[in-house]
């Protein structure tokens, strides 16, 4: 009886095997994306606890704890930003300089930038909560395409375990009227 059973269950087993190529056909033709095709962020201002904060960081954010308040920076961080205006906008920037780092580094100047173009700099004294905000000029804005925003901080801390360099705590940051 178990003999029955293998033999039947090796035909079955060779059996299942027999099946047809599928039939091959070309690639589709592959064509250029659109210009502005690049999915876009959601708005003109990013918290870090928000899930959408991957799609406005280019650059030099570390990734954090899912939700997190807070990521840590390296030393020149960017962001980009897709704006619906140009017009009476002001930059902002919440961030943190922690205590631990500030030890090592003591004051820090922080330079912003848009799209290359200074848009001006902060000297902190202290550590702790921090506050940038600037008018921008219209002509450093568009809303053709995406507003890249660049903080460059002049000391970092460096860490004696992996050697990562960091510059501050990312809370908040974006345009608004």
């Amino acid at each position: 009886m178990f003999r029955r059973l293998l033999i039947a269950a090796a035909a079955l087993l060779c059996l299942s095997a027999c099946a047809p190529e599928p039939e091959w056909y070309s690639p589709p033709m592959q064509r250029d994306a659109p210009q502005n095709a690049e999915p876009r962020a959601v708005g003109s201002v990013i918290a870090m606890d928000s899930p959408l904060a991957d799609s406005y960081i280019v650059s030099g954010v570390l990734r954090g704890e899912p939700l997190s308040q807070w990521r840590w920076t390296n030393q020149r961080p960017e962001l980009r930003f897709f704006l619906t205006e140009t017009k009476g906008l002001k930059f902002f920037m919440d961030f943190v300089l922690a205590e631990a780092t500030f030890q090592s580094t003591g004051p820090v100047t922080v330079r912003f930038s848009i799209d290359g173009k200074p848009l001006g700099s902060a000297h902190y004294n202290k550590p702790g909560e921090q506050h940038y905000e600037k008018e921008v000029p219209e002509s450093l804005l568009k809303t053709s395409e995406p507003v890249t925003v660049a903080a460059e901080v002049d000391k970092v801390y460096v860490s004696p375990q992996d050697g990562v360099k960091l510059g501050f705590l990312l809370v908040r940051a974006g345009f608004e009227q």
